[in-house]
């Protein structure tokens, strides 16, 4: 059986995710509870990014406002990361039952990506379908807009030995760091699920090579594809930056 340094990062983060079930949230606060009468929009820099562990949702500050979000898979599934610093314009409710505002949609002002979290009547999106979705893809598409500001003539190629895996901090993707000829480089990769289900092995030590671009918003080298030693090819973002496993 191969062995991966991913499902070992992927452990530590599961009790952190939120819940995950399709079934049970729509009658709680987090559900159709929410006061849409007294929507609001805050708008400022991310000062802080709270992952509890357990069923509790995770939640950002903003403007001294505490923002419950949406469960982490359900952002990283649409390619949404956040982070402190990230200036973000959120649309939010509060519970009936309580001040807690609640996101409905979350808007990254830099990349110019808005990722939708609520319907109308404000229902999580994130109860229609179980999760995981289906590694062919097609389950969570729809609520992000915006491609995330992939520089198309940064996209590029490199080959080297892969140095490290670490998993992501927070909202945030595993990130791939790459010894080559002109010294490491660190690439974002994808939710950890893809490679599982590629069996696409990462392990230090072996030869890798790497298509990836420049996000202009942030600075970060997106992946756009791996290539490992076989020759075996794994696709995660299209040219314009867009997620391919959705």
């Amino acid at each position: 059986m191969k062995r991966y340094l991913l499902p070992l990062l992927v452990a530590a983060a599961v009790l952190a995710q939120g819940p995950r079930s399709p079934q049970g949230n729509a009658s709680s606060a987090t559900g159709a509870g929410l006061n849409l009468a007294a929507q609001q929009v805050i708008e400022g820099a991310i000062s802080s990014v709270q992952v509890a562990y357990g069923v509790r949702y995770p939640s950002i500050v903003v403007n001294q406002k505490t923002i419950r979000i949406a469960p982490v898979w359900y952002l990283l599934e649409n390619d949404f990361e956040l982070a402190p610093g990230d200036l973000v314009r959120v649309v939010a409710a509060p519970a009936w039952n309580d001040p807690t505002l609640h996101a409905i949609s979350v808007e990254k002002l830099n990349a110019g990506v808005v990722l939708l979290l609520r319907e109308e009547d404000g229902r999580p999106l994130w109860t229609r379908q179980p999760h995981p979705a289906p590694a062919g893809g097609g389950a969570l598409a729809g609520p992000r807009f915006g491609s995330g500001c992939l520089d198309p003539a940064s996209i590029a190629t490199v080959s080297g030995i892969i140095e490290s895996v670490s998993a992501g901090a927070g909202i945030q993707h595993p990130t791939l760091t790459l010894k080559t000829v002109g010294g490491l480089m660190t690439f974002k990769l994808g939710p950890e699920r893809i490679l599982l289900a590629a069996d696409f092995e990462l392990k230090a030590g072996e030869s890798l090579t790497v298509r990836y671009g420049l996000a202009s918003s942030t600075g970060a080298l997106l992946t756009l594809s791996l290539t490992d030693a076989a020759g075996n090819v794994l696709v995660l973002r299209t040219d314009d930056g867009r997620p391919a496993w959705n």
